[in-house]
């Protein structure tokens, strides 16, 4: 997963129920370098709207938020 170049890596947790999407991003942003981001698919609720502040006070930056369809969220988070 290490690499030089800034690249995007994917995480569905779309299945997940709270907690375990902010979970499984943590762990998957913590594997990250600096210069990559991580793109979260994740269903509209509880774990997408408690996710960004949560993200924020560990020191990540969601840098892109968009609904994809109904119920559906793409997250872009930079790993820091």
């Amino acid at each position: 997963m290490r690499n030089k170049n800034k690249e995007k890596i994917f995480l569905d947790v779309l299945n997940d129920k709270c907690p375990m999407p902010f979970v499984k991003t943590k762990i998957a942003l913590e594997a990250l370098d600096k210069n990559q981001n991580l793109i979260v698919h994740i269903s509209d609720g509880e774990s997408l709207k408690g996710m960004p502040s949560a993200l924020q006070e560990l020191g990540y930056k969601v840098i892109n938020k968009k609904k994809l369809e109904k119920g559906i969220y793409s997250l872009e988070i930079k790993a820091k």
